[in-house]
């Protein structure tokens, strides 16, 4: 069992072998894919994985990765923290015929080497685990609403149908 300082790279088919655990902790700076989120470099990121065989003997990689990242809230464009936790449950495969033939309901992690870099399962993790939109509960900064109801500003519009309605006047 590893606790503490992540390693930099795993065995996973070692790692499952010997049923492995690796807790530990990083900075979301130590994962290159996650830059972007430059407001949130010095956040924490927890890790907790275990490595090992499921019912059917298949060697996979279960637990959590989890942080805080600072993201544009999509109602105020406002930055907003929001946690971000991944559910590891990945079964390790080879090739891609050991991908179709895997159950629709396993996730697989095609493992092609027998050293990974640890940042690049951590990073995919977080990603797939991002909101689809960021919001704040109730939003800091008040938004400017307009001063006529919405019914009055669709009727202002042109009504692109005006002119058939003209039309079908004169007729009658």
């Amino acid at each position: 069992m590893n606790s503490g300082q992540l390693p930099s790279f795993l065995e996973p088919r070692k790692l499952a072998d010997q049923e492995a655990e690796i807790k530990g902790q990083t900075t979301v700076s130590r994962l290159p894919r996650l830059a972007e989120f430059r407001d949130s470099q010095d956040e924490i990121v927890e890790v907790a994985l275990r490595f090992g065989r499921d019912e059917e003997r298949r060697q996979q990689v279960t637990g959590t990765v989890k942080t805080r990242l600072q993201l544009t809230c999509q109602r105020c464009l406002e930055l907003v923290q929001t946690a971000v936790q991944a559910n590891v449950a990945l079964v390790m495969v080879y090739d891609e015929e050991q991908i179709k033939a895997l159950p629709e309901h396993l996730d697989p992690w095609l493992v092609t080497d027998e050293r990974i870099t640890l940042s690049e399962l951590l990073e995919e993790e977080l990603l797939l685990a991002l909101p689809l939109v960021a919001m704040h509960e109730q939003c800091p900064v008040v938004l400017h609403k307009s001063a006529e109801p919405a019914a009055a500003v669709e009727s202002k519009r042109d009504n692109p149908f005006a002119v058939l309605a003209q039309l079908k006047n004169r007729d009658d």
